[in-house]
């Protein structure tokens, strides 16, 4: 070996040793300190060649070997124990009790994240799970010798006209399907071992750690026992050495093995915002702003009877402590109460009101954009055909011809046209004016018959008078419990309207709560309507928030998909059979997703912001239940 092969073997060893142990670097010996010590210097050539030419090769291997040893146990010294005492059942490290345990057998079926309440436990503990692959023909082998046994159990018990077992056709069944699973390459089969180590400063507190973990366990069929005479085998075993010293396993496919997944425990909380829900995972604060997402609109899907405007209601509560304004569209009356404990506006909207809103309403400016003549009439314009859409039936493309060209007529008469749209101080137009016009153009006169309801018969004064309500600051709740079906959805297009001309005339945090939208979605204009709201809402400081019970009616409508992806938050409460499954292809849910949404309380539900998931729990203090169930006194 020549001296340069060897000058650069020993370069690398010395750079190997200092990375090792850099602290005792003057430990070696003498002739090699100025090599460590200088080894970055490149004017120090020469001097290196001469010191390591002295040295031989294999006895400069062998010191850096045991340099290396040397500096290994020191490392060890540091964080051993002082002492360590072995007992039949436990082990005391220092002034610290640990005892160990293990899993031996598990149900038949295992749930999603089954160790949660185990890995989120405020306790000190220690758990390993070792994964072990079981050979593809080995497995299969065993199968089906083991399906052989159980079709010729099956054929004894028949010769001999026992009862049918219905245990032993499932462990058939079971048995078949897995080994389809396997031959598709859909499944594979592992040993699992599954250790769990506790640690406590007294023997009391570590029996009953011990006791509570047990019940946690025995809750979910899943059997443990605790470790006897092997203490320091199964220390090692939940120890950071990667080492199974024990061997007790049990079989488990891809599926189950996959529910015993460690990492599952999701948090979601903001320095600031509202208290929304409580993670079932590990009990934690839902503290949420929504305002911080890409949009703050959520949707709200669940049955009848599953506190889907319980959970709102008390969204609402917590937004009016942090100065958001509320607004919210209540088909059904069930928002009165906030508003008699928070002492606000409640606009009740039917045909025996006096509160009335003109549809032909304009804004008094628009905050996006620099306002040009013509702007705010267009609008409107474009508006009023959706609503004569809604209003009249299905209206024909030359009726929408005479319309448009009817309702620019009708503000033109009060002197707001496409060259001057400013409406302040001017009088705004109202249904009947519209009616007057249409009757002196040609080919009007069935519009005119259409509208005539709406004007002078049954449903006279509703939409032809002027607004005479305004929308104030903190909670404002429409109620249209009391109209007519027929009236309904009209009314809650005009509502929705009319609010969106306040709200883009001035900028601050507001949320407006759509209840039973499915009402709104049977409809194509409001249903374009509703899509066009949500996605513009986050200009304004807008947060939309749809509650619907009915999924498959808000789902017929073709504006659905743009809706609920213009949503970055969903509160996803108790399901039915019937719409599950449509739910789990819309959202991607998982299996035990699913599995929660259909067995999980009223007061339970999944919680999905960003592409978070959480589990949530509705938790409400007594006096906001109160004030929400309508029992306050």
């Amino acid at each position: 070996m020549s001296d340069q092969e060897k000058m650069h073997i020993q370069e690398k060893l010395v750079e190997l040793i200092k990375k090792r142990y850099p602290w005792d670097i003057y430990s070696f010996d003498k002739d090699l300190k100025p090599l460590l010590t200088k080894s970055s210097n490149n004017n120090s050539t020469d001097k290196k060649k001469d010191i390591i030419s002295e040295k031989n090769e294999d006895k400069f291997i062998m010191e850096a070997e045991s340099d290396y040893k040397s500096a290994l146990a020191y490392v060890k010294d540091i964080i051993s124990p002082a002492f360590m005492r072995i007992y039949p059942d436990k082990i005391k490290i220092n002034d610290v009790f640990a005892r160990t345990f293990f899993v031996y057998a598990y149900p038949n079926y295992l749930e999603w994240n089954w160790l949660s309440p185990i890995i989120n436990w405020d306790v000190k503990f220690d758990i390993s799970l070792y994964v072990y692959p079981i050979n593809w023909s080995f497995i299969q082998k065993y199968l089906k010798k083991r399906l052989t046994q159980l079709h010729s159990e099956r054929s004894i018990n028949s010769d001999r006209w026992l009862i049918w077992d219905p245990a032993l056709d499932a462990q058939i069944q079971d048995v078949e399907e897995f080994r389809q699973k396997l031959a598709r390459w859909e499944e594979k089969y592992f040993h699992l071992w599954l250790y769990i180590t506790i640690y406590s400063d007294n023997e009391e507190m570590l029996n009953k750690i011990w006791k509570d973990i047990e019940i946690l366990l025995a809750w979910r069929n899943v059997l443990q026992k605790q470790s006897f005479l092997r203490a320091e085998q199964w220390f090692i075993s939940t120890g950071p050495f990667a080492r199974d010293e024990l061997g007790v396993y049990r079989n488990m496919s891809t599926g189950w093995i996959s529910t015993t997944f460690p990492f599952t425990s999701s948090t979601l909380s903001h320095d600031d915002g509202i208290l929304y829900w409580v993670n079932t995972h590990n009990n934690s604060l839902i503290i949420f702003d929504r305002y911080r997402t890409e949009n703050a609109n959520m949707c709200v899907f669940a049955k009848s009877g599953s506190w889907k405007s319980f959970a709102v209601k008390l969204e609402i509560l917590r937004s009016l402590m942090i100065w958001t304004d509320v607004i919210v569209i209540d088909p059904e009356n069930e928002y009165k109460n906030l508003v008699n404990v928070v002492w606000w506006s409640y606009l009740n909207v039917s045909l025996n009101s006096t509160q009335r809103i003109n549809p032909f309403d304009l804004p008094l400016w628009v905050k996006d954009q620099e306002i040009r003549p013509g702007d705010l009439l267009r609008n409107a314009v474009i508006n009023l055909l959706w609503l004569m859409n809604l209003m009249l039936g299905k209206i024909t493309i030359d009726e929408e011809t005479i319309l448009e060209k009817g309702i620019i007529a009708t503000y033109s008469l009060k002197w707001i046209t496409l060259d001057d749209d400013n409406a302040v101080w001017k009088e705004i137009p109202v249904m009947k004016d519209l009616q007057e016009v249409l009757e002196t153009m040609d080919w009007a006169s069935g519009l005119v018959k259409r509208i005539d309801k709406y004007t002078n018969w049954i449903f006279s004064g509703i939409f032809s008078q002027p607004t005479n309500i305004d929308l104030q600051e903190w909670l404002q709740v429409f109620s249209v419990r009391d109209l007519d079906e027929i009236l309904r959805p009209i009314a809650m297009y005009v509502i929705m309207n009319h609010i969106w001309n306040k709200i883009r005339s001035s900028m601050k945090k507001r949320m407006l709560v759509i209840d039973e939208a499915w009402n709104i979605m049977q409809y194509e204009d409001s249903a374009k309507f509703l899509y066009w709201l949500v996605k513009r809402a986050r200009k304004y400081g807008l947060w939309v928030t749809t509650i619907t019970q009915d999924v498959e009616d808000f789902l017929s409508s073709p504006q659905w998909k743009p809706i609920v992806t213009n949503s970055s938050i969903q509160l996803l409460l108790k399901q039915s059979t019937a719409s599950i499954d449509v739910l789990q292809n819309i959202f991607k849910l998982t299996e035990q997703e699913k599995y929660i949404l259909l067995n999980s309380s009223i007061w339970q539900g999944l919680f999905f912001a960003w592409t978070e998931h959480v589990w949530i729990q509705i938790i409400a203090s007594p006096y906001e239940e109160q004030v929400i169930s309508r029992t306050l006194k």
